[in-house]
């Protein structure tokens, strides 16, 4: 009976929840003994964890059998954990769970119906956030907005790293192994029929998140470059109007010269016009030397072709 049950993998990424972990153990076993119909395996991702986390993980999986433990040697970041996830994961399908319980696990039941209709990829997407910040929330659904209109895909608005992924999807996102990842995005970039369902987020269980304001906008950057040439077409049209501009300018002073009686109350003069456009030249040419070395960058990163994460300790596999 055993053999034909469908195998749902869970992927827990993990970094100082000891607060949560108990919690999370009690509504993980609770789901998996409400849909008794699926063989369930948990699979927590600790990405160096430096509190009680290790230690508790450790003595929930001496009582559960079916769940499984990775810790890496050094904090790899929360992308390239879940890398590791999804080259481990036997399931048939598989699901990312924040240990922070924002995104309740209950909804599992849901995206496994919407799953056994035939999509190959269910994800949340957000009604309402209920983040502890204003700031962090208005950027987020900013952020959205813009890598969907500029980007090179057509992710959903909103949409979040809560969804459930078929073993087919799975397979073709292991063959990607850029180091700059943006999990959602390659996800979607893979294809395959996907279908969404809205739901609200929960405020953290306990503890304080390790997204602050700067990893969210480096998160947002990278997710930005990765899928999208705008910036670097940006500074194309931009370089291209300011020639045009100083065409214009130029023709413009030029006539001035030939039909004005008084030059020296005509023609703009002075150090104030001189530093104004030497400054504006300087900050443009550094945006613009910035923007070509982030793309730079990723491809020196990937050069490389270094391991996207290195595994310290595995049980129960």
């Amino acid at each position: 009976m055993k053999m034909h049950m469908k195998k749902i993998s869970l992927l827990v990424p993990v970094l100082n929840e000891e607060e949560n972990l108990p919690e999370l153990e009690r509504r993980l076993k609770a789901l998996a003994f409400n849909l008794d119909k699926y063989d369930f395996e948990i699979i927590i991702l600790d990405n160096c964890s430096t509190d009680s986390s290790p230690l508790i993980i450790k003595d929930i999986i001496s009582r559960s059998k079916n769940w499984k433990y990775v810790r890496y040697s050094k904090n790899f970041g929360y992308h390239n954990s879940l890398a590791c996830g999804y080259d481990l994961a036997s399931g048939d399908a598989l699901v990312v769970v924040q240990a922070d319980l924002q995104d309740p696990p209950e909804l599992i039941e849901k995206m496994l119906g919407l799953w056994e209709e035939g999509n190959d990829v269910v994800y949340g997407v957000l009604l309402n956030r209920n983040d502890y910040s204003i700031l962090k929330t208005i950027g987020a659904k900013l952020f959205y907005r813009i890598i969907y209109f500029a980007g090179n895909l057509k992710m959903p608005v909103n949409a979040t790293d809560f969804r459930l992924v078929d073993r087919k999807v799975i397979d073709a996102v292991k063959l990607l192994r850029e180091p700059d990842r943006y999990l959602r995005g390659l996800v979607h970039w893979v294809g395959f029929r996907s279908t969404g369902f809205y739901y609200n987020r929960d405020s953290r269980l306990k503890g304080v998140s390790a997204g602050n304001l700067f990893y969210c906008v480096k998160y947002a950057v990278n997710a930005f470059i990765s899928f999208s040439e705008f910036p670097l077409r940006f500074m194309i049209y931009l370089g291209v109007t300011l020639i045009t501009i100083c065409i214009f300018a130029s023709i413009y002073f030029i006539w001035l010269y030939f039909n004005q009686d008084s030059l020296i109350d005509k023609l703009p003069t002075g150090l104030t016009l001189l530093t104004l456009l030497s400054i504006l030249t300087i900050g443009l040419n550094a945006v613009f030397f910035g923007v070509i070395g982030e793309y730079v960058g990723r491809i020196y990163n990937q050069g490389k072709k270094r391991p996207l994460y290195i595994i310290d300790e595995k049980i129960n596999f």
